[in-house]
């Protein structure tokens, strides 16, 4: 609470006070995640290691939570024990880390090859949502070239939609007001059927199948208008073309000659 509101207000403000400058803290953050935005999609952390996995978090995470990653990256790993299970079906590996000169870091870290799930016995991953040096190790040590999508949270994602920006304040651009009106519309009609679905667990799954339908006519949609979109901008652009390269028509003088 104090660390969101510095800056911007005390503890003598007055009330009057906290809601102007709710606003401004509002319009700061909102320019700071802006900012942030164009960093990351304008700029790019280079890779600590050759692995493809890292290349892979490098392509999708923003700089902040990469370089958390990355700080796994370089962690080294002294060396590595491998046993396989074949009743449970999965490997079971021994990683050992030097924390200092005389300090030895054991964990035991289980693999399953079909499904490419790693788990450590850190839980670094569970706790903090980035796979630790050990689970990392495991998987060079298998020679995968990719994680499972499971490994790579949304939340950390540089092209994720923040719902918080449809909130409203009055540092809004006018240009944005009708997209705020037909989420609050939108938000107001799906939280009645919502409330109506819930009465039972048939119409929760009819709602949810009409969900479905809905997302994929949507994206179907948006796809054709894409298409349509660039058609359009190429027919415009060989008209163009062809009024550039076509030849001028040139008047001829005297009165234009009869044809019968």
């Amino acid at each position: 609470m104090h660390a969101f509101f510095n800056k911007f207000i005390t503890r003598n403000s007055s009330l009057s006070q906290f809601v102007k400058q709710y606003d401004n803290c509002l319009a700061s953050r909102e320019q700071r995640e802006r900012e942030f935005d164009a960093v990351d999609f304008h700029t790019v952390i280079p890779c600590a290691t050759k692995s493809t996995i890292e290349a892979q978090f490098q392509h999708v995470y923003t700089h902040e939570k990469f370089r958390d990653v990355q700080g796994q990256f370089r962690g080294k790993v002294n060396y590595i024990t491998r046993s396989v299970n074949s009743t449970l079906g999965f490997t079971i590996y021994e990683v050992v880390e030097q924390v200092s000169n005389s300090i030895f870091n054991k964990c035991f870290i289980t693999y399953d090859a079909v499904s490419r799930e790693v788990k450590c016995q850190c839980l670094l991953f569970e706790s903090k949502g980035i796979l630790c040096c050990h689970s990392l190790s495991v998987l060079s040590f298998e020679q995968v070239d990719n994680v499972a999508p499971k490994y790579i949270l949304e939340r950390w994602s540089k092209n994720i939609n923040r719902r918080h920006t449809h909130i409203k304040n009055s540092q809004d651009e006018p240009l944005l007001e009708p997209r705020s009106k037909r989420f609050d519309d939108l938000v107001f009609r799906s939280h009645n059927i919502c409330e109506f679905a819930s009465e039972s667990e048939e119409l929760t799954g009819v709602l949810h199948q009409a969900f479905d339908n809905v997302m994929a006519e949507m994206q179907e949609y948006q796809e054709r208008s894409k298409v349509k979109s660039l058609l359009s901008h190429e027919e415009a652009t060989l008209s163009d073309v062809n009024d550039l390269q076509g030849t001028p028509r040139v008047k001829s003088k005297g009165r234009p000659k009869n044809r019968l």
